[in-house]
C-alpha cells in the first residue's frame, strides 16, 4: 500500500504484537519475548502502508513485532513511545493464575476481562490508569498534522484505550473488545481545525481486523 493522505484526512494502524513466550497456567512476565513462529504476514504486509511514520511502545515484544515487518514496509521515521505500552499488573506477572484469582473471586468480576477496569495490582496500574494515558496521547496527536500515514506497533489494552477514547466507549465496555495477536485497529483522523466545524469527532474507525500471523 503507497503512503500518501487525503488532504486533512490521515490513516492510522494500531497493530498489536506477536505472541509472546509464557508460562502454561501462570499470567504472563512483564516484558517477555515473542515466540520462535514461524509467522505468515504478507497479508498484514499489503494492508499496512509502506513508508509510514512509526510509533513502537518500547517493550521487546513490540519492538520484535515491528522487526518482522521492517524490511517489507521501509519506515520512514521510527520512534519508541512510552506512552503506548501494556497496562503492568506489577507484582502479579508471572504469578499462577490461582494465586491471582484467590484475590480477585470476590469480585466485582467481568465476563471477559481479567480485571475490572478499576482494580490496580500492587506496584502496577489500571485499565483506567490507561485509559488516561492514551486519552492524553490521542489528544495530543489529535492537535497535530501528519505527512504520511501511522503505523502504531502496541498491545491489546493499549488499543482498547484508544478505541473507548475514539468511540466514547466506557472502561468496562472497552474491556470486551478482543484484539488477536497481529490484528489491527484502522481508523483516520480528520484534521482539528477541519472536524471543529461538523459533527462526529475527529476520528472514523473503519476496521478492527484479525490477522493471521
Amino acid at each position: 500500500m503507497s503512503a500518501t493522505t487525503a488532504p486533512g484526512i490521515t490513516p492510522f494502524y494500531f497493530v498489536r504484537h506477536a505472541p509472546v513466550v509464557k508460562d502454561i497456567g501462570c499470567l504472563p512476565a512483564y516484558d517477555p519475548p515473542i515466540t520462535d513462529g514461524p509467522f505468515w504476514l504478507d497479508d498484514l504486509a499489503k494492508t499496512l502502508p509502506k513508508s509510514a511514520d512509526w510509533h513502537v511502545s518500547p517493550l521487546l515484544r513490540t519492538r520484535q513485532t515491528a522487526d518482522l515487518l521492517r524490511d517489507k514496509l521501509l519506515p520512514h521515521s521510527e520512534r519508541l513511545d512510552d506512552a503506548l505500552v501494556e497496562q503492568s499488573f506489577g507484582r502479579w506477572h508471572g504469578q499462577k493464575i490461582e494465586y491471582v484469582w484467590n484475590q480477585i473471586q470476590q469480585g466485582p468480576r467481568h465476563n471477559w476481562g481479567f480485571l475490572m477496569p478499576d482494580i490496580s495490582p500492587p506496584d502496577g496500574d489500571s485499565f483506567n490508569d490507561q485509559m488516561g494515558r492514551m486519552a492524553a496521547w490521542c489528544e495530543a496527536v489529535e492537535q497535530r498534522r501528519f505527512a504520511r500515514p501511522q503505523i502504531i506497533f502496541t498491545h491489546a489494552g493499549t488499543i482498547r484505550a484508544v478505541l473507548a477514547h475514539m468511540m466514547g466507549i466506557s472502561p468496562v465496555k472497552a474491556q470486551s473488545i478482543a484484539i488477536a495477536h497481529f490484528g489491527y485497529l484502522h481508523a483516520s483522523l480528520m484534521d482539528a481545525d477541519h472536524a471543529k466545524d461538523h459533527h462526529g469527532g475527529t476520528w472514523q474507525l473503519h476496521a478492527l481486523s484479525p490477522s493471521g500471523g
